[in-house]
Formats: C-alpha cells, sequence, structure tokens
C-alpha cells in the first residue's frame, strides 16, 4: 500500500525499493526534458503514491536527430506506469 495511506512498505524499509540502474525487465517512459528539480519532484511522487520497485534517472535519447538529455523513468509493474502516466502532476 502506498505511502500517503499510512502503511509502511517492505521495500522501503529495507532501502530496495529504487534502484539505482535501469533494470531490462522494467517498463520505461521518458521525459523529454532533464532537471534536477524535475527529477526530486518525481522521485517524491512516486515514493508517496505508489508501491513497487522504480528507477529515475537521466539518460541519452535521439529526439529529431539531436542527442538530448531526458528523464527516464521506470517501473517494475506496467500497471504502475499506467498510472504515473495519469496521475502525476509534474507531466505535462
Amino acid at each position: 500500500m502506498a505511502l500517503k495511506n499510512g502503511k509502511i512498505n517492505t521495500l522501503n524499509a529495507l532501502g530496495l525499493r529504487k534502484v539505482t540502474f535501469p533494470a531490462h525487465h522494467f517498463q520505461y517512459t521518458i521525459i523529454p526534458k532533464y532537471s534536477p528539480i524535475l527529477h526530486d519532484q518525481i522521485d517524491d511522487w512516486i515514493y508517496h503514491n505508489l508501491n513497487n520497485r522504480y528507477y529515475v534517472g537521466q539518460s541519452l535519447a535521439l529526439i529529431d536527430n539531436t542527442i538530448v538529455y531526458v528523464t527516464k523513468i521506470g517501473f517494475e509493474q506496467e500497471k504502475e506506469l499506467s498510472f504515473f502516466k495519469l496521475a502525476c502532476p509534474f507531466l505535462s
């Protein structure tokens, strides 16, 4: 259950929820810009509103034949990616 509902997540307590590398089995989306403030806001929103393991980090992508820095966000469960895309207020 999400932290906002008052339940302690076992993965949070063990420090295993946020991964430091983009795992191959995660489902990903990218935001075509990167800023440390946006990174922190998204990380905090995911931490408080979702339950399973996730990744948020900086990556490179090819957009319109230009290599740019993007924010790469991945989730272990595809349903959390769907909820994130629908509910996160920082995606606009």
